[in-house]
């Protein structure tokens, strides 16, 4: 059997359309065309330049409010902040100025070849490039000088221990730095270590005596001397602890001798402060004075003494034998006596 005729009206539900605007009259529409038709092209020309000169101030509003806000919100920084995450470096040589070879600091210039140069460098090579003899020192390198002030490095003493990174070229931290190298007091020994294996090394390799190194007790006073024509110290190192003090003496030319104290350790804020009386007796006489005792890691460095010092005249020096007391403690114990 054939099927049925399909009905010409039966058609599927369609979505109804909506229309983005309401419909215009027909009049107004016509209306609309009259005054459109009136514009020159010129005119059209005009309102279009109008309209792109308005929407490229529109794309420079936003460009100059993110900015900002980028700004406010730390992902862009200005040259003279440091960003909230440096850049950190494995070597800081990279980093040296190719002239001192000294850290860089600003300002930087380089010339146009892109050679830099620090600044105090300037008046060594005449303001000219060292590479390639071009005038340099009218070009600032402020890309540099931000790579600079963010970049973060490892403690010069990484390599025994110190896990501190700090910016380039900032060497506070390595002045207190736990990690320092000290060098051994004794007399004639080159060995240089941490404060601890410093102490170590002394105890094992050096005997305990008056002429090489003397043991002593904290808050115990202990007689000794110095042998003034064989040596300028005298090196004690503590029974328990191994604290290593050295009393050092500075000679003045026809006026007497300075006395300092010092303990062999790092400038580190972690460690325990010591304070000493230290006195020059003699038959009716005793000279004494209350000290901090000052922490330094080389006693061959040491330069005279401008305080913190007990000065002997030279009619209490009778031959080359300096005959002393000594009493080392904690903290402030001896430096009001």
């Amino acid at each position: 059997m054939p099927p049925p005729p399909r009905n010409p009206d039966h058609r599927s539900p369609k979505r109804p359309r909506f229309p983005l605007s309401p419909p215009v009259p027909e009049e107004e529409e016509e209306e609309e065309d009259d005054e459109f038709s009136d514009v020159s092209a010129n005119d059209v020309e005009d309102r279009s330049d109008e309209s792109a000169d308005d929407e490229e101030d529109d794309v420079e509003v936003v460009a100059v409010v993110t900015v900002a806000e980028a700004q406010s919100r730390g992902y862009l920084g200005s040259s003279s902040s440091i960003p909230s995450s440096p850049v950190k470096l494995n070597s800081t040589e990279i980093l040296d100025c190719p002239t001192c070879l000294e850290p860089l600091r600003g300002p930087i210039y380089q010339c146009h070849n892109g050679h830099i140069t620090c600044s105090p460098c300037l008046p060594r090579v005449y303001k000219h490039c060292p590479v390639c003899r071009m005038p340099i020192g009218d070009i600032r390198c402020r890309a540099m000088e931000m790579v600079i002030e963010s970049s973060a490095v490892p403690c010069r003493y990484a390599m025994y221990g110190c896990k501190e990174t700090t910016l380039y070229g900032d060497q506070a931290h390595e002045k207190v730095c736990l990690y320092t190298r000290c060098q051994c007091p004794v007399t004639n020994c080159n060995y240089a270590g941490g404060y601890k294996e410093v102490e170590a090394h002394a105890r094992l390799l050096h005997s305990w005596d008056v002429e090489d190194l003397t043991p002593f007790v904290f808050n115990t006073p202990q007689i000794f001397s110095i042998n003034l024509a064989r040596t300028s110290r005298a090196v004690f190192q503590e029974e328990k602890e191994g604290d290593m003090i050295v009393v050092q003496t500075f000679k003045r030319t026809n006026a007497g001798l300075c006395v300092t104290v010092n303990h062999i350790a790092p400038l580190s804020l972690g460690l325990p402060n010591l304070s000493c009386s230290i006195a020059k007796l003699n038959s009716f006489t005793t000279l004494r004075l209350g000290v901090m005792v000052k922490r330094i890691q080389n006693v061959r460095e040491q330069e005279e003494p401008s305080e913190d010092f007990l000065f002997i005249p030279d009619y209490m020096l009778i031959d080359n034998h300096l005959k002393m007391q000594i009493c080392v403690g904690s903290e402030f114990k001896y430096v009001h006596i």
